[in-house]
């Protein structure tokens, strides 16, 4: 479709944001930590530009700057009129964020819906992504991606138009993961009886993938493999190096048909005020489908991810980010 009408200012000091005059910030309101690097998940690929969407002051930092690389592909694409149209339509409409200027995921993509074609007709594809932050924040940002310089070689991991439905809820944080990306949990029983259970049921989305190449004999060897060898010899829990190794074996052969393998894990110290605390463990495989997520990584691959977090809510982990 295409934006004919006239473009309005809209003068952002009448609106009733914190830190303007005569708000004040909520109590408890934290800043999200400085952040890109596709926001500090890895590298931004080339070909894709990088908007963030700060929470705290975002409609007008939206409005008043653009960063260097998508002011360049605005300008090598002839997008400048769609983009400012687009900005425009999110500063106006108030619904796309909160009393304390939070965006607001459902109502700031609709928005964006009525530009999506504007934009893919002069070569580039816009994608809103989001993911879990520290502590109980999330990032937002917008992904300017070059489709004519691209194809179908990019898809951006954490578009929130391409999440699948499945999670892994831990102590402190919900990981979610997108299409194309198939998730067996690793559960915390106890004994070699109860791991047994992994046998029983495949997960529906694993399930699907291993139909769609092919894959079920491979995976009922690994899965023999990880109950029998995947654990610890006297407590019987699930034992990460050991898991890393079986993964080494089976990469191979999933690779060879089209499917990346990756054991995952995340450990948060859940705190028992003055009596100290203990740690909770949390192990997972996922299977990526490389036609679908071409350039998927996982945020927890134990082969690169340190694991440990400090469950103290406020309180910040390791270095490594979630999503």
């Amino acid at each position: 479709m295409t934006v004919t009408a006239e473009v309005v200012e809209t003068k952002l000091e009448e609106e009733y944001f914190i830190d303007e005059e005569g708000s004040e910030r909520p109590e408890g309101y934290k800043d999200e930590e400085e952040g890109n690097e596709v926001t500090k998940g890895g590298d931004v690929h080339t070909g894709v530009a990088i908007e963030e969407l700060r929470n705290f002051k975002g409609h007008r930092e939206l409005k008043n700057e653009c960063p260097a690389d998508v002011r360049e592909m605005l300008q090598e694409k002839d997008l400048f009129d769609t983009y400012d149209k687009f900005v425009q339509a999110i500063v106006d409409e108030k619904t796309t964020r909160g009393k304390t200027g939070r965006w607001k995921d459902q109502e700031f993509n609709s928005v964006l819906d009525q530009f999506r074609e504007d934009f893919a007709a002069k070569g580039v594809k816009v994608a809103f992504c989001k993911r879990k932050s520290f502590g109980s924040g999330h990032r937002r940002w917008l992904e300017f991606i070059d489709v004519d310089k691209l194809g179908g070689s990019y898809v951006p991991q954490f578009d929130v138009d391409n999440m699948s439905g499945q999670v892994i809820n831990t102590c402190y944080t919900k990981l979610e993961f997108p299409n194309g990306v198939a998730v067996e949990e690793l559960k915390r029983w106890g004994g070699r009886k109860a791991l047994a259970k992994l046998k029983e049921k495949v997960p529906v989305f694993v399930e699907k993938m291993l139909e769609k190449y092919d894959l079920m004999k491979e995976y009922e060897q690994m899965v023999d493999h990880v109950v029998e060898a995947g654990v610890g010899i006297k407590s019987k829990q699930w034992n990460i190096e050991k898991l890393k190794e079986l993964m080494k074996v089976y990469q191979p052969m999933f690779s060879d048909k089209g499917v990346d393998i990756y054991v995952s894990h995340k450990q948060e110290w859940i705190s028992h005020g003055s009596y100290g605390g203990h740690f909770e463990n949390f192990r997972w495989i996922e299977f990526v489908d490389r036609e679908v997520q071409p350039t998927y990584k996982p945020q927890r691959d134990a082969e690169t991810k340190q694991s440990k977090d400090i469950g103290d809510r406020g309180a910040m982990g390791d270095s490594c980010a979630i999503m």
